[in-house]
Parts: structure tokens; C-alpha cells; sequence
């Protein structure tokens, strides 16, 4: 069921032609042009609420030297846990191959949990280093959304975590299991100069770039403004069709200068 939009007038299921029955009008065609209006508006809306995530991912990922250090400084730390971790008394020095393979050994890390609850040391360790491997992973998928409303404190929790859980992971083993090697100093290290310019970023900001959205012709900004101060439809459709007036005029005026220099380098050429 439906109603005209015209008339409004209810149509029942044999009314299939596209005439309105009651006043005759094309229900396809009519208002046509509005419809489409709202409809393009509707477009350039959304469009307008999202691109400012889309500019704050890609400054925050890739939109300045700072961030692009933040992306180097951010994967360095997965290298140094193929550097020597870790020696036990009578055993040679392992790395995060020597450390999957114990978990394989264990029967993968449920099995390792068990451990953990038994008293283990060594499972205990492990798990904790496998969590700060998880945590690198995760810090590194939320560095598009730093700059977000809760991205700077996300960014120094996720941070502090995984610190955490490597610190936890290297103290247990020096204590109750064995002598902490080269890779693990550097692996801590690398976190905690993370951390530190993650917080001096956030003190600092990164530069976003802005992209310019139009609605109607209006960049998005005046428009939603004379939305809140409750401006008419009416008045903001005058002055759409004033913008996309100057934009048609200038694109035509950019049109002829171009024609006239293709003309002018012919002649120069002729």
C-alpha cells in the first residue's frame, strides 16, 4: 500500500498504472526533480560525517613525518623478538621461534594456562609475552583511530599494557627460570620509547588536513550551521542555487581561459 504524492490518497494493489486514479498526475515523474535534490543532499550529508574520520585515519596514519615515525617506531619492536630473549641454566638462548615452539610443544596456549594455575613459571611468562605480541597487533590496528574522541587515551592504555605484560613477562623469567638476553632489553626499550612519544603526541597533536564537503553547493560547515540557527528550506535552497552558480561561471570562465591558451600556443606554433 501507498499513497499518491500528490493528492495523498490511498492506492490499493490494482492501482498499477502509473497515473494517479484520483487526480491523474504521473506518480513516477512528479516532483521528480526534488526528489532527486533530496536525495543527492541526503548523499552529500553522509558524506560530509564521514570524511572527517577518514582525514583523522590518514593523518594519524600516514598524514605527516611525525606520524610516519610513529608507524616506523611501532613495528621495530616485532624484529627484536627474533633477537636472543632469554637463556634458562642448562639451555641455549631462544627467541619467539624458540617460544612458539614451546607453546606447540605445550599443546597451544590453553594448554599452557593450565600451567599457569599449576604454578608454573615458564608458561607463565610465555602467556605474558604471547599477550604483549597480541597487544603490539592491536596497538597497531588502532593507530588510524588515535585522533579519534578517545584515541589518544586508547593509544596510552593499549601502551601501558603491553609494557606491562612484556616488564611482568622479563621479571618473572630473571627471577624464577633464568638470565634475560640482548633481544628482551631491547624489546622493553622500544616499548617504552613508544609509549613516550605516543604521550608526547598527545600533548602536541598531529596536523590534520581538512577535506572541503560541499552540500548544494555549500561547503558542509555553513550548511549545518544554518540547519541549527533553523534557516528555511527555502532560503537554503536560494543560496545553493547561488553557489552552484558561481561554481558553473567559474568552471566555464576556467574553460574558455583554456581554450584561449590551446588557441594562443597553436598560433605560436603555426
Amino acid at each position: 500500500m501507498a499513497n499518491c504524492p500528490k493528492c495523498g490518497k490511498k492506492l490499493r494493489l490494482y492501482h498499477w498504472r502509473p497515473e494517479c486514479p484520483f487526480c491523474g498526475v504521473n506518480m513516477v515523474y512528479y516532483n521528480s526533480n526534488d526528489r532527486l535534490l533530496a536525495e543527492t543532499e541526503r548523499a552529500e550529508i553522509e558524506h560530509a560525517h564521514s570524511q572527517p574520520r577518514i582525514d583523522r585515519a590518514k593523518a594519524a596514519f600516514f598524514g605527516s613525518p611525525a606520524a610516519i615515525a610513529r608507524i616506523v617506531l611501532s613495528v621495530l619492536q616485532i624484529g627484536a623478538l627474533f633477537l636472543p630473549l632469554g637463556k634458562a641454566a642448562a639451555a641455549d638462548p631462544f627467541n619467539v621461534i624458540g617460544v612458539y615452539k614451546a607453546v606447540d610443544a605445550a599443546g597451544g596456549a590453553g594448554a599452557m594456562l593450565g600451567d599457569v594455575f599449576s604454578g608454573s613459571a615458564a608458561a607463565l611468562s610465555v602467556l605474558l609475552l604471547l599477550l604483549s605480541a597480541v597487544l603490539w597487533l592491536v596497538c597497531l590496528i588502532c593507530l588510524p583511530m588515535s585522533l579519534g574522541p578517545h584515541g589518544r587515551q586508547r593509544n596510552l592504555i593499549l601502551n601501558i599494557l603491553w609494557l606491562g605484560s612484556a616488564a611482568v613477562s622479563g621479571a618473572n623469567f630473571a627471577v624464577r627460570i633464568g638470565t634475560l638476553q640482548i633481544g628482551a632489553f631491547v624489546y622493553l626499550f622500544l616499548i617504552s620509547a613508544l609509549l613516550v612519544y605516543n604521550c608526547v603526541l598527545a600533548k602536541k597533536g598531529l596536523p590534520v588536513k581538512h577535506t572541503v564537503c560541499l552540500i548544494g553547493g555549500l561547503p558542509s560547515e555553513e550548511y549545518f550551521r544554518m540547519k541549527e540557527d533553523g534557516v528555511s528550506e527555502l532560503e537554503i535552497r536560494k543560496k545553493m542555487v547561488e553557489a552552484l552558480t558561481v561554481m558553473q561561471n567559474e568552471a566555464r570562465a576556467k574553460e574558455a581561459e583554456e581554450e584561449a591558451d590551446a588557441l594562443r600556443k597553436r598560433a605560436e606554433h603555426a
